[in-house]
């Protein structure tokens, strides 16, 4: 079957009020178009249906694609009825001549594929960003829906900063229903052997009744849409699948086979303990260690993004008063002499006689020695002769003796100066890989597209040395 030129409706006006502009993408069932609503003079979104499999069994052909229709309108009367902000409204549906199409909000945004643009995100925007994915998910859930096909290009990010930035849900065409109570079971009958999915997000304990060619219960849950979210946050960290097959069908086989994913180590991204166990969690073999939903996984995201309590305080070696006394200016101050211990009291008349014996003894010898003679002044010693004067030293001049060369000076060791890239580095919680900055003013504005933080200390720190930078974009490499 040869596939129709999806621009050849450009140009056209379906309904008699929406007016084609440009093709916008192609899904695998459907292409996508920024339409003009002539009336209202609003933009809005024409999702225009293909038919496929025409090119196989005629039987076959038929069956897929009353599926695919079926699909088609369960996601136009979805959208049509939800209306929850974290998932996009459908306006309208018609079925004309050789065009079924349903018609959508139009959303001003970016995809978190195009957000992060084949780049490694902060791991703080990216959590912050699958935070509201998963509450985008858990209000699909609340309804009584799956969605089956999550991956980042079906998440719109719509607004510009904290308070009004949101994340809206996308491309409800592989929706399906589920009974909040009961075991899983389709509304819409699976073709034999086959359902759709999006090779490296699906679970493994899907793709393992994909494999078995017989297909009773649809074998979505939540389990599994949590792992198709992990993998969606895995994506954002790394800007790539978590696996090593060079295929989409590769790493899904890696999948069904229970491999593990590879460590964020390996690829030299850095996150916090709990965000790596948590992903690791989210992405493993077993559902049942999984978030228990989406609303249980965007908690935990939350929790790992909340900022880390402050450390105590720690004593120092001087007292604060001394320190403040000294950046102050003021003179150390003067120690104080010990106190004086009281005065003795007097002695007693007893403790004085102990003493009278030596006293005696004193007297007598003072009295002997008037009876030693005298020394004759024949035996008188002689006084010591005066020392001799030290002999003078004696000079030796050496002829045509050349003094030596004085020694040179030393040569300074110049340091070399930290680059800036050095610098952004040892800032604290810096990413790995290339980070955007967009520098207004000659300030930092924002990291990797987030407006600047004020409780971010890697924001803070990266403000510091890229100020005075040329405004604009400025991509460095860490």
């Amino acid at each position: 079957m040869v596939r129709p030129d999806p621009k050849a409706l450009v140009g056209r006006t379906l309904g008699g009020v929406y007016r084609i502009k440009r093709h916008v993408a192609a899904g695998g069932f459907a292409d996508l178009y920024e339409g003009w609503h002539e009336v209202l003079e609003t933009p809005v979104a024409v999702k225009v249906r293909r038919m496929v499999g025409a090119d196989g069994d005629p039987e076959d052909f038929a069956r897929n694609d009353d599926y695919c229709f079926a699909h088609f309108k369960t996601e136009a009367i979805l959208g049509f009825r939800l209306r929850d902000p974290h998932v996009v409204r459908v306006l309208d549906f018609r079925l004309e001549a050789k065009v079924e199409y349903l018609v959508m909000e139009w959303l001003d945004g970016k995809s978190l594929q195009g957000l992060a643009d084949g780049r490694p995100m902060y791991w703080r925007r990216a959590v912050e960003l699958m935070a509201k994915a998963a509450d985008a998910v858990a209000s699909l859930h609340a309804a009584g829906w799956f969605h089956r096909d999550i991956k980042p290009d079906n998440f719109m990010v719509l607004g510009g900063g904290d308070d009004d930035e949101r994340v809206v849900l996308i491309d409800l065409g592989l929706v399906r229903q589920r009974p909040l109570a009961a075991p899983i079971v389709s509304q819409l009958a699976e073709p034999t052997a086959w359902i759709a999915h999006t090779p490296g997000y699906c679970a493994p304990e899907v793709y393992a009744q994909i494999k078995e060619k017989k297909i009773e219960t649809s074998p979505f849950t939540e389990a599994s849409e949590v792992f198709a979210l992990g993998v969606t946050l895995y994506k954002l960290l790394t800007g790539r699948i978590p696996w090593d097959g060079h295929t989409a069908q590769q790493q899904q086989a890696e999948i069904a086979g229970g491999s593990p994913p590879i460590p964020l180590s390996r690829l030299g991204t850095h996150v916090p303990p709990e965000l790596d166990q948590l992903l690791q969690r989210a992405l493993g073999t077993n559902p049942a260690r999984r978030p228990s939903s989406a609303q249980a996984f965007a908690r935990e995201l939350r929790r790992v993004q909340a900022p880390s309590k402050s450390m105590p305080g720690v004593a120092t070696a001087r007292p604060p008063a001394a320190d403040v006394e000294r950046e102050a200016g003021e003179a150390a101050p003067w120690i104080a002499a010990p106190p004086v211990s009281p005065a003795s009291p007097p002695r007693s008349r007893w403790s004085l006689l102990r003493w009278a014996p030596l006293v005696l003894l004193l007297a007598l010898g003072g009295s002997l020695w008037w009876l030693v003679p005298a020394v004759p002044a024949a035996l008188q010693i002689a006084e010591a002769p005066p020392p001799s004067p030290a002999p003078s030293p004696v000079v030796v001049v050496v002829p045509d003796a050349k003094p030596p060369p004085p020694s040179p000076p030393p040569v300074p060791v110049r340091r070399a100066r930290p680059t800036l890239v050095d610098q952004l580095r040892r800032c604290p919680a810096a990413p790995s890989g290339n980070v955007a900055f967009t520098i207004r003013g000659g300030r930092l504005g924002a990291v990797d597209f987030e407006p600047l933080r004020a409780d971010d200390e890697w924001h803070q720190c990266a403000a510091k040395w890229v100020r005075g930078s040329k405004d604009g974009p400025l991509v460095v490499h860490l």
